[in-house]
C-alpha cells in the first residue's frame, strides 16, 4: 500500500500562499516563482497541482467563498446583521489578507472568462442569499445594493484600510435598514 496522495494538502498550501502573495503584491506581481517561494515549493511543483495562473485564480476563489460562507455560519441566526458583521466588521473573524485577495481575483474575473462566469454566478448567489436573510424584504434590487456596499467596502479597505476601519458594517446596517420594504 501506498503512501497518501498530497494533492488536497499541497493545493491546499499553494491557494494560500497564493492567497497571501495575491494581497501583498497585487495580480500582477503574484508570480508563479512567488507563490511557490512562499509555499516553499518548487515553482514546477505550482504548474503540476495547478495547470495554469487562471486554475489558481479559480481556486482562490472557491477557497474564498467558502471561507466567507464559514463566517457567516458560525454568527449562527444573526441574519442580515450577522452576515454584515462577518463580511466587514474588524472583530475576531476579520480576514484582512482575504479583503484584498477578494480584489485582486475580482480584477482578474475581469480579463477572464471563466473567472468572470463563476464571480457573476457566486454575486448571484450572494444575491438570494440576502434577500431570503431578509425575509424576501430586500428584494432583488435591495440585496443587490447591500452586496455592492459589501464589495465596495473591500475594494475601498483594500486600498485604505484606516479609512474603512469600524465605519463599513453599522454603514451597512443602516443601508439594509433603509432599503427594507
Amino acid at each position: 500500500m501506498g503512501r497518501p496522495s498530497m494533492l488536497q494538502q499541497r493545493r491546499a498550501e499553494l491557494v494560500e500562499a497564493y492567497r497571501r502573495v495575491l494581497a501583498e503584491s497585487g495580480h500582477r506581481g503574484a508570480t508563479v516563482a512567488r507563490v511557490a517561494a512562499t509555499a516553499g515549493l518548487a515553482p514546477g511543483l505550482v504548474h503540476h497541482y495547478f495547470r495554469s495562473r487562471d486554475a489558481l485564480d479559480l481556486a482562490l476563489l472557491a477557497r474564498l467563498v467558502a471561507d466567507f460562507r464559514g463566517r457567516t455560519a458560525s454568527l449562527g441566526d444573526q441574519g442580515l446583521d450577522g452576515y454584515l458583521d462577518a463580511a466587514l466588521a474588524l472583530g475576531r473573524n476579520a480576514d484582512r489578507i482575504a479583503a484584498r485577495a477578494w480584489v485582486g481575483v475580482l480584477a482578474h474575473a475581469l480579463t477572464d472568462a471563466t473567472a468572470f462566469e463563476r464571480v457573476r454566478v457566486m454575486l448571484d448567489g450572494e444575491i438570494e442569499r440576502l434577500d431570503r436573510l431578509s425575509g424576501r424584504r430586500l428584494g432583488i434590487a435591495g440585496a443587490s445594493a447591500t452586496l455592492a456596499f459589501v464589495l465596495g467596502c473591500l475594494v475601498f479597505g483594500a486600498f485604505a484600510p484606516r479609512r474603512v476601519a469600524g465605519f463599513a458594517a453599522p454603514a451597512a446596517k443602516r443601508l439594509v435598514r433603509s432599503l427594507l420594504v
